[in-house]
């Protein structure tokens, strides 16, 4: 029943948004599996600013003295310090939070987070909204490096959409690195989610403790990192692929954007064992310790992108940016493996112990709601937590 209803919310060129994400501190397991007390030793994320793209962010008791004036969008609701679903609240605080109060523990704590708020809640937008293509706009023009956005809109009318594409071209010629989460729906993705598809973001997908693909995570060419996301889904996988570029650019403060990514990718278990990427994990699970602790992960050149490289060469060629359908924007989409079932055991890693990821390797869904009767709505979908999906 819930896939007719998709279905035909497809048709329509609706969209439901999934349940927001809601995770504790006694649920951040990925602390320990990432080796953040090692990280910590070493890098913060201090002097590094984040962008979140969300719903608002609260000036919580764990975001005392990281929270920087910021900017709404939400034509209701100007204020960025305030957030009804607190959803970009703790999107923050899975970035920078200190903890304090009992609340969420950033991995990048020293990190200042600057919050664009866009909505005040998973609600419906015309296809001709341009609310968060202002937003990433602002965001690209701001002291931030890293922008994070754990939302997203689908069927968008040409001009918003080259007018998305446009921003994104901006912040990457800016040296911003973005990251959006890949959805929450558990279902392959080439057309028709934004930004998650267009080229100049990272799009992270999400796994679980033990190393697996979570069932909810959405996957396809487009994908590009993967990192903890269960429970909260790929919002939270999305937040600590920012928290962890944070990290690594606070200790390299030199490096452009590419060469943090590059870094990124080069040393995911995927890449280190010579493995394609794949629909499912993208090139692999982030894993800074690898980078600030052991020392891995090769720079490289500092303007030529990692992923996008022939596209901007393309786009700096023309002049004239021309996003094809919203068609992923890797090139030489990724290599896709037999089944998801090969995902998982991908993930899991193939290594000396036979276990997960996170200890063997020192690491050093959605719920759909009631819809508007309007054929071009389209929902603002944060990427959120793995509720039992109906």
């Amino acid at each position: 029943m819930a896939g007719l209803f998709t279905a035909m919310l497809m048709s329509l060129g609706l969209f439901a948004p999934p349940a927001f994400a809601s995770i504790r501190p006694d649920q951040q397991w990925y602390l320990d599996a990432m080796n953040a007390s090692g990280l910590w030793k070493v890098s913060k994320g201090e002097g590094v600013t984040v962008a979140v793209v969300d719903s608002g962010v609260k000036p919580i008791r764990g975001l005392e003295g990281r929270l920087l004036p910021g900017k709404s969008f939400a034509s209701k609701a100007p204020e960025p310090h305030e957030d009804i679903s607190g959803h970009g609240t703790d999107m923050a605080a899975l970035i920078a939070g200190s903890g304090a109060g009992n609340s969420l523990r950033g991995l990048a704590p020293e990190a200042k987070i600057l919050p664009v708020r866009t909505h005040t809640k998973a609600d419906f937008v015309t296809s001709w909204d341009k609310t968060l293509v202002n937003a990433i706009r602002y965001a690209a023009r701001s002291d931030a490096k890293i922008i994070n956005i754990s939302q997203g809109v689908s069927n968008l009318d040409d001009e918003t959409l080259a007018e998305m594409q446009d921003a994104i071209d901006e912040a990457n010629e800016r040296g911003k690195l973005i990251f959006v989460a890949s959805g929450n729906d558990g279902r392959r993705v080439e057309t028709r989610d934004y930004p998650a598809v267009l080229p100049g973001v990272v799009p992270v997908g999400a796994v679980d403790k033990k190393g697996t693909v979570a069932d909810f995570s959405n996957y396809g060419p487009h994908l590009v990192l993967s990192a903890p996301g269960d429970p909260g889904g790929t919002s939270v996988a999305s937040a600590i692929a920012s928290a962890s570029a944070a990290l690594i650019w606070a200790e390299h403060p030199d490096w452009t954007h590419h060469q943090v990514l590059r870094v990124m990718i080069e040393t995911t278990g995927m890449s280190q064992r010579g493995e394609e990427p794949s629909m499912y994990l993208g090139h692999g699970i982030v894993r800074p310790a690898q980078v600030l602790v052991d020392g891995d992960g090769d720079p490289g050149p500092a303007d030529v992108s990692p992923i996008f490289s022939k596209y901007y060469a393309s786009l700096e060629a023309s002049k004239s940016p021309s996003p094809e359908d919203g068609k992923g924007g890797n090139e030489g989409p990724p290599t896709a493996k037999p089944g998801k079932d090969s995902e998982q055991a991908v993930a899991q890693g193939e290594t000396d112990g036979g276990g997960p990821p996170w200890t063997a390797i020192g690491i050093g869904a959605a719920a759909l709601v009631a819809v508007a009767a309007v054929v071009t709505a389209v929902a603002f979908r944060r990427r959120a937590q793995a509720q039992p999906r109906y």
